[in-house]
């Protein structure tokens, strides 16, 4: 997108996808799998092979990273270095998505206790 200097508005305008599912995509808020139209939409908006995002959607993020920088003018120490580095990042990034996903669903559940068991702050107010 900053290559075509193009914003998500016009990347959804352009792909005949919805804004919503572009920023879904641009600041990866939701994970799951997207349709092989959608991905190729994208794509061509983008100036690319028909076939390249769902490529990189399908491939394990670390042969996606080394495609991605075998294109790059790089030395093969600094290559491998990079993906090191970024698979690390990704594992960690996989690990507080986890964690925000657990501590999310814990704060729903304080929020909202089963009905048979008293509110905390109910159980304050029947105290002496």
């Amino acid at each position: 997108m900053a290559h075509l200097g193009i914003d998500t508005d016009q990347l959804a305008a352009r792909s005949r996808v919805s804004l919503k599912t572009v920023q879904e995509l641009v600041h990866n808020t939701t994970q799951r799998n997207r349709h092989a139209l959608t991905l190729a939409r994208l794509s061509r908006a983008l100036e690319l092979d028909p076939g390249h995002l769902r490529h990189l959607a399908s491939t394990p993020i670390e042969a996606a990273i080394t495609i991605e920088l075998g294109k790059a003018d790089l030395s093969p120490d600094l290559r491998t270095l990079f993906v090191t580095m970024l698979a690390k990042l990704n594992t960690e990034l996989d690990q507080i998505r986890a964690d925000y996903t657990t501590l999310k669903h814990q704060a729903a559940e304080s929020a909202h206790p089963p009905k048979n068991e008293a509110a905390p702050a109910d159980l304050d107010a029947a105290a002496p």
